[in-house]
């Protein structure tokens, strides 16, 4: 015998509509806790740093390059 949970009928249709509303419902959530940005410090500040150097330097390269053209 094949169990409902995994095999339902596949002539019933199913209600999909308002599943994560009752799944909050029934974990006794609400209204959601306020979220903030966590601060970006230390090595993490660094790495983002050198990634907008890095952006900057390839866009200079990129315009040099376009400028110039194929000769």
């Amino acid at each position: 015998m094949q169990n409902k949970d995994y095999y339902p009928d596949p002539k019933e249709t199913l209600d999909v509509s308002d599943d994560f509303a009752s799944f909050l419902q029934a974990e006794g959530g609400g209204e959601l806790a306020p979220l903030s940005r966590a601060p970006v410090q230390g090595a993490v500040k660094i790495a983002f740093w050198g990634l907008r150097l890095y952006i900057v330097a390839m866009l200079m390269l990129v315009t040099i390059g376009f400028t110039r053209g194929m000769h």
